[in-house]
């Protein structure tokens, strides 16, 4: 009986183990397509740099070079918060790496239990049946004997 409800414990443990991983695997993704998105920013506010050089060179009005600069510092900003929202989603990978990982070693412990009481339980067997081969032996013994 006791080793059907340690069965059971594993499973539940192994079960909420990939149940963690899985969360683990989902907050993976969604930093990488933050990084992504980030990066993505940081393309587009160089290639709005470089189209302000450009401009400038060619010769560009006040209100124009405002217009831009407004831009890209608007880019900028979507960059900082993007940058914020990727730290965050770095914390939650992290945090949910070492719930898996916690989770794992539990359900390996667990894992680990279950050998050594099975290989405890095939000592017995293994002793019982020496046993009754002794007797068996020592049985023949005596009849020969006799």
């Amino acid at each position: 009986m006791a080793a059907d409800k340690l069965n059971l414990l594993y499973k539940l443990e192994s079960e909420k183990e990939e149940s963690l991983r899985v969360n683990y695997m989902q907050a993976q993704h969604h930093l990488n397509d933050n990084q992504q998105k980030l990066a993505g920013l940081n393309d587009f506010r160089l290639e709005y740099s470089q189209q302000l050089h450009l401009k400038a060179k060619q010769g560009l009005t006040s209100s124009g070079l405002i217009q831009y600069q407004a831009f890209i510092k608007k880019i900028e900003d979507a960059m900082q918060q993007q940058a914020k929202t990727v730290n965050t989603a770095k914390q939650v990978v992290e945090q949910r790496k070492k719930l898996w990982l916690a989770q794992q070693v539990k359900a390996k412990a667990i894992e680990k239990l279950i050998e050594k009481k099975q290989l405890q339980l095939q000592k017995q067997r293994d002793k019982a049946e020496q046993k009754m081969l002794d007797e068996f032996a020592t049985n023949q013994f005596m009849r020969r004997r006799a």
